[in-house]
């Protein structure tokens, strides 16, 4: 027996809508978050704009730990294009460290065997006091941008801020923003290994 027109009719449609089905957008992600090519756009974007403000302050505190020890101190840190100065003080003996330089040197003082300095900022703090900061990368991280070279596993919130990423080894996380234009990190926790840094800001400052 022949399928009648309405048959072969009806059998046309059902693969019709089985293909137009097959071809529509995946559902968003129940966490709300941008998918991958929305992301990496509303990222760009973002950075183009802080790119524009390469000079700014911040004020807070921040927490160390590594090789199974810890620390924390108040933090002070301005930022001018690639120079910087990053002021610590100790909460309770109110110690304090002062590390300044720029892309190719760096100078520590506030060492009991006096000032050292290095062409690398990161290792300089480390040998002195045990503590792993980032320091090339850590000014455009701390402003929930990526640094150089490529970055993995970004993760950008239906607010168009990222909620983390990785890079050079380390895991970047923004648990909550503060207000602003643009808006600017409050919480930032990077981890890399044994290593952590966690830094709670109080203050951003913009600098001419």
């Amino acid at each position: 027996m022949r399928p009648t027109p309405r048959i072969l009719g009806l059998a046309l449609l059902a693969l019709l809508l089985s293909a137009c089905a097959s071809l529509r957008a995946p559902p968003p992600s129940t966490d709300g978050a941008l998918d991958a090519a929305s992301a990496y756009a509303a990222q760009s974007a973002r950075e183009a704009e802080l790119a524009s403000q390469p000079s700014w302050r911040l004020v807070g505190r921040v927490a160390f730990a590594n090789a199974g020890q810890s620390a924390s101190a108040q933090i002070d840190w301005t930022q001018r294009g690639d120079a910087f100065l990053i002021e610590l003080t100790a909460p309770v003996t109110g110690r304090s460290w002062r590390l300044e330089g720029d892309a190719g040197m760096a100078v520590l003082s506030g060492l009991d065997d006096g000032p050292r300095q290095g062409p690398d900022a990161e290792q300089l703090l480390l040998e002195a006091t045990g503590w792993r900061l980032p320091v090339a990368q850590m000014p455009r991280w701390v402003r929930g941008a990526r640094g150089a070279g490529p970055a993995q596993a970004l993760l950008v919130g239906p607010d168009g801020l990222p909620e983390s990423f990785a890079q050079q080894g380390w895991q970047l996380r923004f648990p909550d923003w503060l207000s602003g234009t643009p808006p600017l990190p409050r919480r930032v926790f990077a981890s890399s290994g044994e290593a952590s840094v966690r830094l709670v800001v109080s203050r951003w400052e913009p600098l001419p």
